[in-house]
């Protein structure tokens, strides 16, 4: 070290200061060099964000509006039926109103990237009410729909549009567009298909195992944990259907852009004998979740 410094004084200034930039340059070259690299990996990883496009799901009222627009709301057995497409009341041949028999809701579930997923419902028991989930098809006029439905106004539902609903889900699905812009509120036609093929993971036994009264199965311990004084009907039934989408053919579900929109409906119906022995009316529970499966 004492040699170089010697040598370095030994030097003219000129060949001094040429020594000393030199140095310099070499420090910020240390410096650099990483700074490079974090650069040149950050601009990798936005080329694999552009190539991987990210995976979406959700759960939204018809026509992929907000969830506020779901309406399951009070249930009145007692009601009448409702025309669908005059939204007056109905009449059987003597004129008289006719009472409903069920109850029907759709929903939607959307998303990218995805040809199967794990639907769920969960729901608790105070009222009674059977819970079925059907598979839908969208109608834009009430002709449309009335034909599918075989002239059956039990398979149709109306779903009224509301403006600006879509705040909570973006997805443009292709044969399925929404314009925000219109204020359209016409209403559109849900006609009922097939029941989903699913089951309850919980369901009631004769012995009460992986029933609603059992506190040592992994789906009660999972919902309410140690805590066993629990009222039987607040414990929620968990109801799953593994979902796969048609990718191919004239009914395909999912769009060129890897976007599809499936739509559902919730028929609710119960026991009139059930319903008689019931005086005191509680709220019930229900919730419904989705997981991708691939």
């Amino acid at each position: 070290m004492k040699n170089i410094i010697m040598k370095f004084k030994s030097l003219s200034k000129r060949r001094q200061i040429e020594a000393i930039v030199a140095m310099i340059l070499a420090v910020a070259m240390f410096a650099v060099i990483p700074t490079y690299s974090w650069f040149a990996y950050q601009r990798k990883a936005a080329e694999m964000i552009k190539v991987e496009y990210p995976n979406s799901l959700y759960i939204n009222a018809a026509h992929r509006e907000d969830r506020i627009f779901f309406g399951l709301d009070g249930i009145n057995i007692n009601d009448y039926k409702i025309d669908p497409q005059t939204k007056k009341q109905m009449k059987d041949e003597n004129g008289d109103a006719i009472k409903v028999t069920q109850m029907m809701y759709v929903f939607s579930v959307s998303g990218s990237n995805t040809t199967s997923f794990r639907l769920q419902m969960a729901h608790t028991t105070n009222n009674l009410f059977n819970y079925t989930l059907y598979e839908a098809n969208q109608y834009n006029d009430y002709s449309a729909a009335s034909t599918a439905a075989g002239g059956n106004t039990d398979l149709i539902v109306r779903y009224d549009q509301s403006a600006g609903s879509h705040t909570e889900n973006t997805i443009q699905v292709i044969g399925d567009l929404y314009d925000e812009n219109d204020n359209t509120t016409d209403p559109l036609y849900y006609v009922k298909g097939p029941a989903l093929s699913g089951s309850y993971v919980n369901p009631d036994t004769v012995n009460d195992k992986l029933g609603l009264k059992d506190t040592d199965n992994k789906y009660y311990s999972k919902t309410y944990g140690e805590d066993t004084k629990v009222q039987v009907n607040a414990v929620p039934k968990y109801w799953q259907s593994n979902v796969t989408l048609k990718t191919t053919g004239s009914d395909k579900e999912v769009d060129a852009n890897k976007k599809f929109c499936k739509y559902f409906i919730l028929v609710v119906t119960w026991d009139n004998a059930e319903q008689l022995t019931q005086e005191k009316k509680e709220s019930d529970l229900i919730y419904f979740s989705v997981q991708r499966l691939n």
